[in-house]
């Protein structure tokens, strides 16, 4: 099998490529493929953290000991296709921006066959497709996805640099006493959830939200939260500690088997001149 690197690629280690182009391959794999010779670039030799370059020559040598899948798609029925098509909210070139609905989860693995990311690949038909961010399978709304290595690489550094603003609307289970307000917390994953710290301790990392009404109900209230920081279950974790858990949060919450009312509804990222803005979904109501 042979590879000729293009622009896209440059500057990716070889181990990763080749990776990213097989499915059923341990890095411990490869890193044996290539000690041993069996993948080589123009010809020789490599180590596996080698920096590809623009026009290099990878060509993969396999017997019937090591047997590598290359990745394929996966197959979509006519329902899976209307399915994207609907949620598909922007799109140009280079980026995708996602309505996942509640529910999907976004990768294959743990029981699951395959994901959105899996799905949007073979939708595209294109492997080299990646959801930059990502949102838990119970929570719903705006995810961002880019369609080349180095759109990838871009908007994964906006995300770091805090230059992308998300904000969701949420709805909880009490009424909060000031119409704004912001909390700086510290949060620490644990073996089975993420907990609030008050001061920084090994392993916590700051966190940082901002809160503001949207409506009230007799026991009930939309918020709409800007993130300030972006770690896993931060926004549920946060509110369920002020005595406010959202709707259908069965981890931080109650189990109410109702759909978590947590929902992505807009990105802005700047630079793209890109700004994705939805309605309060149906299912608040």
């Amino acid at each position: 099998m042979k590879f000729i690197i293009e622009k896209e690629f440059e500057n990716t280690r070889l181990d990763k490529f080749i990776r990213k182009k097989y499915e059923g391959v341990s890095l411990n794999e490869i890193f044996k493929l290539i000690t041993k010779g069996k993948i080589k670039v123009n010809e020789k030799k490599q180590k596996q953290n080698y920096r590809l370059q623009n026009g290099d020559i990878i060509n993969i040598i396999s017997n019937q000991d090591i047997l590598i899948k290359e990745k394929s798609f996966i197959s979509l029925n006519e329902t899976d296709i209307s399915m994207i098509k609907s949620d598909i909210i922007y799109e140009d070139n280079n980026i995708l921006i996602f309505n996942k609905q509640p529910g999907l989860v976004m990768h294959k693995g743990s029981g699951y066959k395959y994901g959105l990311s899996e799905m949007l690949k073979s939708y595209l038909q294109n492997m080299n497709f990646t959801f930059v961010n990502r949102i838990d399978k119970s929570t719903s709304g705006l995810i961002i996805g880019a369609k080349n290595l180095s759109t990838v690489r871009d908007i994964s550094a906006l995300i770091k640099d805090r230059k992308i603003e998300k904000y969701y609307y949420i709805l909880v289970n009490g009424i909060p006493k000031e119409k704004e307000f912001a909390v700086k917390s510290f949060l620490k994953k644990t073996k089975t959830k993420v907990i609030e710290l008050d001061k920084y301790e090994d392993g916590a990392k700051e966190s940082i939200s901002y809160f503001k009404i949207v409506k009230t109900f007799d026991k009930k209230t939309i918020l709409e939260a800007k993130l300030g920081t972006g770690r896993t279950h931060q926004l549920r974790v946060q509110l369920s500690e002020m005595g406010l858990p959202i709707v259908g949060d069965s981890k931080y919450g109650q189990d109410d088997n109702s759909i978590m009312c947590l929902f992505s509804h807009r990105v802005i990222i700047s630079k793209y001149i890109i700004d994705v803005n939805l309605n309060i979904p149906d299912f608040f109501h």
